[in-house]
């Protein structure tokens, strides 16, 4: 998950480029914060869910020479995703209209930091997440005013996931544009989207985008992230969330 739009070439002239040949040392984060408590299949919960990805290199001044390249993250089995029955925003309109995106279809928000090349540029653009079809989720990032252009969209897909303690996961292939610009990488080192738990009615039924469905013996939900980053490594962690 890593964005950054056009940046200056004199900016690129005045920081310079090294190639780091040797992986670089990651700590890599996860964390996953839900709001409404636990359902069950026949009365299902309403929930708020917020997922926060940290990526911090070890040595400090390595942040903005390595990009993650691709993100997939795993949700307990006993969450339910609706996004089929929400009103769903195309990508092209997302990118140039988004004001034009139906009612409905933004299902959250957030905030990224990243890290630009060895000068350490920082960049702190905003998110909005719309709902799309094929199970796509558009990530918009959108710069502040007075950074260097931050904006982009990653687009996440939902799909079946395997094992006995995941239902669905959420795969983010970060576009090479959005990892490096000009000869800088570009570090994505925290990403943060909430879903929210505006509700959809179908039928006469009303839907969340994420129910609970269910909560695992002990009381916490599972959550798994794998990653990979521009230098061939990857790292996978896990963490957990109170149902």
């Amino acid at each position: 998950m890593r964005k950054l739009g056009l940046i200056a070439a004199t900016a690129a002239a005045s920081i310079g480029v090294t190639s780091f040949a040797q992986a670089i040392e990651v700590n890599q984060g996860l964390s996953v914060g839900i709001k409404g408590g636990k359902g069950t299949k026949a009365k299902p919960r309403n929930l708020v869910l917020s997922v926060t990805t940290t990526t911090d290199a070890i040595e400090r001044d390595k942040n903005g020479t390595f990009a993650t390249t691709n993100a997939v993250i795993h949700f307990d089995k006993n969450l339910r995703f609706n996004n089929a029955r929400f009103p769903t925003c195309a990508l092209k309109i997302v990118a140039t209209k988004p004001e034009k995106c139906p009612k409905g279809s933004q299902v959250g928000t957030g905030l990224a930091k990243a890290t630009v090349g060895e000068g350490q540029i920082k960049v702190n653009p905003s998110i909005k997440a719309y709902n799309d079809k094929n199970n796509k989720i558009n990530l918009a990032l959108i710069a502040k005013p007075g950074e260097v252009d931050s904006s982009g969209i990653l687009v996440g897909k939902l799909k079946k996931d395997s094992g006995k303690d995941f239902g669905f996961k959420l795969d983010v292939p970060i576009p090479a544009k959005l990892q490096e610009q000009l000869g800088l990488k570009i570090t994505l080192t925290k990403f943060n989207t909430t879903i929210n738990r505006n509700t959809v009615t179908v039928k006469g039924k009303k839907y969340a985008y994420v129910n609970s469905i269910g909560c695992p013996k002990g009381g916490k939900y599972k959550f798994a992230g794998d990653f990979r980053y521009s230098d061939a490594t990857k790292e996978s962690v896990k963490t957990t969330a109170k149902c």
